[in-house]
């Protein structure tokens, strides 16, 4: 009788298990569609005020050149890309990112940018550039990025 009751409790057991792995990789997939819903709209798209739909009010930004907090993040945004007016989506090419990783509560993504040689400012070359994001509660809540100097 024992190898009658085993078996389906070892399959519960089994089931059980399931849910939980399918709801990790089922939120590191919500975690990467937000980041990159965000990248595509607002840095590609230009609609710098949508930042507000992905990212929290206390954001924090790891980096030298930005402050913290999403105001002070479309501030920041409106002066790199002045005069810019949201794109029409569908209208405008999205960044290829060669890798988009997510783990735990981060989300990385990688892709090659062209700018001037720090050795020959008129020789372009291929760098690579990160950009790291944490996401808690469905939004971006900070960011570390690579810096070119």
């Amino acid at each position: 009788m024992r190898r009658i009751f085993l078996v389906p409790f070892l399959y519960v057991a089994a089931c059980a298990a399931e849910p939980e792995q399918v709801s990790h990789k089922t939120q590191l997939e919500a975690n990467k569609q937000l980041v990159l819903d965000m990248w595509h709209e607002v840095i590609d798209g230009r609609n710098i005020d949508a930042a507000r739909k992905y990212i929290s009010k206390d954001y924090k930004q790891n980096s030298p050149v930005a402050p913290d907090g999403v105001e002070a993040l479309i501030d920041f945004l409106h002066t790199e890309f002045p005069d810019s007016q949201p794109l029409e989506p569908g209208t405008y090419p999205l960044t290829e990112f060669e890798f988009v990783i997510a783990e735990g509560d981060l989300v990385q993504l990688m892709f090659q940018r062209t700018l001037p040689s720090r050795d020959n400012p008129s020789e372009m070359v291929d760098v690579w550039w990160y950009d790291t994001y944490r996401v808690k509660d469905g939004m971006v809540v900070e960011h570390w990025d690579s810096m070119i100097e």
